[in-house]
């Protein structure tokens, strides 16, 4: 476990983080060096796109004065402030900078991309990485998939009252993407939307 402090607020990295992107930067078939060189380069690219992600919604509720903190574990991370600190409208701002600050950043390091010279390969394949990372992990968050960044901020639109059609558009969109995924051979990601179904199912089941 890594932990640090950036503009005040404190990061933790935990081993899973570590295990999870190794696997999707495909560790599993590293066999030689320029495998795994890639494979540490994802890595790496990884760490610093999810960190910006969720800088950005820690750096909005610290706007918000409360106190918050960065966690990257297992697919990706969190950051922290008290339960009910946030009316509906903050909650869905802090929500948002997330994924709106990777988006910028990703898109942002692809136009200058254009204008730097090549430092080398593996650093042109980290910067690779960095912005397919970024607007990829950006775009998929905001799916209205609970409690993915998407789901979040429609459970903040609608409310609590509304939770039942949150949970219920998690499973539906989920499920499509999830039997899309199973027609291109994309097993992890029909995995993954299968957690993501079975855990809207469990959500709507303890709605009253």
């Amino acid at each position: 476990m890594i932990q640090f402090s950036l503009f005040g607020i404190p990061v933790r990295v935990e081993l899973w983080f570590w295990v999870t992107t190794a696997f999707l930067g495909g560790a599993l078939y590293a066999t030689n060096q320029e495998a795994v060189l890639k494979t540490a380069m994802f890595m790496l690219a990884a760490f610093a796109s999810v960190l910006i992600h969720e800088m950005g919604h820690a750096l909005t509720i610290k706007k918000f004065k409360q106190p918050t903190q960065v966690v990257l574990t297992f697919m990706g991370g969190y950051a922290t402030y008290p339960p009910g600190a946030l009316t509906r409208k903050r909650s869905f701002l802090v929500t948002l900078a997330g994924p709106a600050l990777q988006f910028v950043f990703g898109v942002g390091i692809f136009f200058l991309s254009d204008y730097l010279p090549s430092q080398g390969k593996q650093v042109d394949i980290f910067f690779y990485y960095l912005i397919w990372i970024s607007i990829v992990w950006a775009v998929f968050n905001c799916l209205p998939i609970y409690p993915m960044d998407g789901g979040q901020m429609l459970s903040a639109v609608l409310g609590p009252r509304r939770a039942k059609a949150v949970h219920m558009t998690g499973i539906v969109t989920a499920v499509i993407i999830g039997l899309l995924a199973l027609s291109t051979g994309q097993m992890f990601i029909t995995i993954f939307m299968g957690m993501f179904a079975y855990q809207n199912y469990q959500y709507y089941q303890q709605v009253r």
